[in-house]
């Protein structure tokens, strides 16, 4: 039995929201104006990615809204 790995949830939001537009990785990088290897890091979560370019993958690629909530 192989072990699956836990996608994290706003990797898959992404990919999720970009197969829906019917948008390929390399039409969503030219849509940000950054490299398709980010798309993919983001959307395989490999790396650390900057908050910078998730902000840009939803807002400016997806038309999404990007929001940032922290508790104590």
């Amino acid at each position: 039995m192989k072990n699956k790995l836990k996608t994290d949830p706003i990797a898959a939001q992404i990919r999720e929201a970009r197969s829906t537009q019917q948008m390929s990785r390399q039409q969503l990088a030219d849509k940000c104006g950054i490299p398709k290897y980010r798309i993919s890091m983001v959307e395989n979560d490999v790396g650390k990615v900057p908050v910078s370019i998730l902000r840009l993958i939803i807002e400016k690629g997806l038309g999404g809204r990007f929001q940032l909530t922290f508790e104590f």
